[in-house]
């Protein structure tokens, strides 16, 4: 897509943080996984975790058709230390899976995962926000990074890191960002909010 796009502002980033606040579907979602995730905080109990991620894979359709196996391998990875730790690798660790004897890779799925535990230290990785970043480097170089970077955890909160600061937009969080890259990128792929 050659689409220009409009220069990341506080009023640009503002505008879609309301759009989004003022769609009482996506609020609803976004409550119901607030409180899930904070009632659920661990991931050392089989029940609490498929829970949490079926509703997640519900909710925000990730398509994860096993997740009763997603649950179980969340479980035994014991991730509780490393996501209180905001570990970067983590999303790897729980978006790599083998089912039925191929891997799968759930990179968005885990992004979502480990977001709704710690909003402050897991940037959304979403189709959308990754079309929107790629566009962003085409039309200002904000940073050097080849689109599949955007698969890498580390490389892309590094990315999303690079992208909040230079454009000077630093006051928002990773939520307040989330809420503007992903509803945005909507639009810049042809999907109305």
């Amino acid at each position: 897509m050659n689409k220009t796009i409009e220069l990341p502002s506080v009023e640009l980033i503002q505008k879609y943080i309301n759009k989004f606040d003022s769609n009482n579907s996506l609020v609803i979602v976004e409550n119901t996984l607030s409180e899930l995730f904070g009632k659920y905080p661990d991931n050392s109990d089989l029940r609490d975790v498929l829970i949490k991620a079926a509703v997640l894979n519900s909710l925000y359709y990730t398509n994860i058709y096993a997740i009763v196996k997603m649950a179980e391998h969340i479980v035994k990875e014991k991730i509780d230390v490393e996501l209180r730790e905001g570990s970067p690798e983590l999303i790897d660790k729980i978006a790599r899976i083998e089912v039925n004897g191929k891997t799968r890779n759930n990179y968005s799925f885990a992004s979502k995962y480990c977001h709704w535990h710690q909003p402050e230290m897991y940037p959304i990785y979403d189709s959308y926000v990754d079309q929107l970043l790629w566009a962003y480097r085409n039309q200002d170089r904000f940073e050097e990074f080849k689109q599949t970077d955007l698969r890498y955890y580390p490389r892309y909160k590094e990315i999303v890191e690079s992208f909040r600061r230079h454009y000077n937009l630093t006051q928002f969080s990773f939520k307040e960002l989330d809420k503007f890259l992903w509803g945005y990128g909507r639009e810049y792929v042809g999907r109305e909010l």
